[in-house]
């Protein structure tokens, strides 16, 4: 029920709530176009007053209205502080701007110090307005870059659809001639009935072979890129290590080997059984957890870490 007009769904079933990011109060959208079709008007609920515009209006994406409220002061820093990790000298530099960042937001969501949070957010926007712009631009480029990649996926995928199609259509035509083939050349009776229904087979065995060949030849012929695309799809970030506080649990080589097969009555019957393996469950996969949990700790000289020094 809309609490200005008291209207309700089951009377509407059409009827649509939004919200304004100024104060989050809901109201159907009849009582929007009534009241705020003239120009800005205070909130009508009783005890807001703040001064309201149709066209910040919009629909309430979140059930919880807190979610909802995180969601546009985070899309509205985020416009302002959009700087990435390339801009930076080092990650502890971008460490401490992306803690600045929550802190903000933290600030704003919770109510604290308000106003000197968006002064320091006005401030910043202004101190750093062309780099700001710069770095939507980018944004906004390789946003559309995405998705003309993504259009292009979508072609190579319904192309293959229709290649599918197309094979099968060729199966069943090739099918059909080959079936009227055998039975003109079994009724003129020219020869064995086994070699004539031999040799018939394999003619359509080739022209399937060679028809199935073509398909697969169209089908890996690529796409065409646009030039500006190109560099965007081959680009691979120079450095993926993923980040572990740990030395050495990234291991490349183990010092033992896995086998196939191991005396394990137990484990064997898990093997068999359905409802595991229908999990994924592998058994050369617990094998090989138990003798990596055996092997940890191989290699490491304990004493020569207690004798180096551990940076403070």
């Amino acid at each position: 029920m809309c609490p200005i007009c008291k209207s309700s769904r089951y009377l509407n079933p059409d009827m649509r709530f939004l919200v304004n990011p100024e104060c989050y109060h809901k109201i159907c959208e009849s009582c929007v176009d009534r009241i705020f079709s003239v120009g800005p008007a205070q909130c009508p609920y009783a005890g807001c007053e703040k001064i309201l515009r149709k066209n910040k209006f919009k629909t309430q994406v979140f059930e919880d209205l807190g979610v909802e409220r995180e969601v546009d002061i985070r899309a509205r820093v985020s416009r302002t502080f959009n700087k990435r990790q390339q801009d930076f000298d080092s990650l502890d530099d971008y460490n401490d701007y992306l803690e600045e960042v929550e802190n903000i937001i933290f600030n704003l969501v919770n109510g604290v110090d308000v106003e000197a949070t968006e002064s320091k957010l006005q401030a910043y926007e202004q101190a750093n307005r062309n780099i700001i712009l710069a770095n939507s631009l980018r944004q906004k480029q390789e946003d559309e870059q995405m998705e003309e990649l993504q259009s292009l996926e979508t072609q190579r995928r319904r192309k293959a659809q229709l290649l599918a199609l197309q094979a099968e259509e060729d199966e069943r035509r090739i099918k059909e001639q080959t079936e009227k083939e055998l039975v003109r050349q079994l009724a003129t009776g020219e020869g064995d009935a086994a070699a004539i229904m031999k040799n018939v087979s394999n003619m359509a065995l080739k022209r399937s072979s060679a028809r199935r060949r073509q398909l697969e030849e169209e089908l890996r012929q690529p796409l065409s890129i646009p030039l500006r695309l190109r560099g965007a799809r081959s680009a691979t970030p120079g450095n993926a290590t993923p980040f572990t506080p740990f030395n050495g649990d990234r291991q490349q080589e183990y010092l033992f080997t896995v086998n196939d097969e191991y005396f394990d009555p137990l484990m064997n019957d898990v093997a068999n059984n359905p409802q595991y393996r229908a999990s994924g469950f592998s058994v050369k996969g617990s094998f090989r957890q138990a003798l990596v949990s055996a092997f940890f700790g191989i290699g490491c000289d304990v004493q020569h870490e207690k004798a180096a020094p551990l940076a403070v």
